[in-house]
């Protein structure tokens, strides 16, 4: 695959997929397709976490930066979930606790712990990262430890091509088998209610693309475009509901 994708030009690829899929889940919902585009958005933003955490010259600063962007972005959400209940609209509001900010700093603090416990021994390091999926599960940050684990599948592969692949072909197999049995336990019968993510794994052609060159920074212009582009989307949701 021909390197042509620097830093900045994936996450510019990552936001843009990611307003087609919110755009979609509020106006297009019964349109599966702009759902499938979107799958590929948060992997894009995965793998920038990764390159966040080796070139970023202070780890704390990087976490405290997503932890700030979590808690502040989660107003927006409780604005919309709020609007949702008022005019009981279905398609409305976001259906988790924690917004992608809190899945991100749980990501990257996995990544963290996964690298500073690699003096005491792999099971450690292992160990650390999985409680910050764990984490993620029970607080109902968006994607959960599923997308915990796709930070760390990109950490664990860097930017070689094949890992990249065998890696997204593992965590999808684990992940539904994860949910396979999970639901077999439940309600007697196996299935894989969020099969719609393994489309997610087409995300590994964009990344095999990256040339390991950072691009342009503009890392504010990506943090605000997340909450603008929600308010963006539930002020014109309003309007449209206003006029009929």
């Amino acid at each position: 695959m021909k390197k042509v994708l620097n830093g900045f030009q994936l996450k510019i690829i990552a936001i843009v997929l990611m307003f087609i899929d919110h755009a979609g889940a509020l106006f297009f919902p019964n349109i599966m397709l702009i759902r499938i585009i979107g799958r590929l958005s948060f992997p894009l933003f995965a793998f920038s976490i990764t390159q966040g955490y080796l070139h970023t010259r202070s780890v704390k600063k990087y976490l405290l930066r997503l932890g700030t962007c979590a808690i502040l972005f989660q107003i927006p959400d409780w604005f919309s979930t709020i609007y949702a209940k008022l005019t009981n609209n279905q398609f409305f509001g976001v259906h988790y606790v924690l917004n992608i900010f809190a899945t991100l700093f749980f990501g990257l603090a996995a990544v963290t712990l996964f690298d500073k416990l690699k003096s005491k021994g792999l099971l450690w390091s292992w160990l650390g990262a999985v409680a910050m999926a764990v984490l993620a599960e029970v607080t109902g940050a968006d994607y959960g430890a599923y997308g915990v684990f796709y930070i760390l599948m990109f950490y664990l592969a860097g930017t070689d091509t094949k890992r990249i692949f065998i890696g997204i072909t593992v965590l999808h197999a684990a992940y539904g088998a994860y949910e396979a049995i999970f639901s077999l336990i439940q309600t007697g019968s196996a299935a894989f209610p969020h099969a719609i993510q393994l489309f997610s794994m087409f995300s590994a052609f964009l990344v095999s693309m990256y040339n390991n060159e950072q691009g342009r920074k503009m890392k504010f212009f990506f943090y605000a475009f997340y909450p603008g582009h929600m308010i963006l989307l539930y002020l014109i949701q309003a309007l449209v509901q206003s006029i009929k």
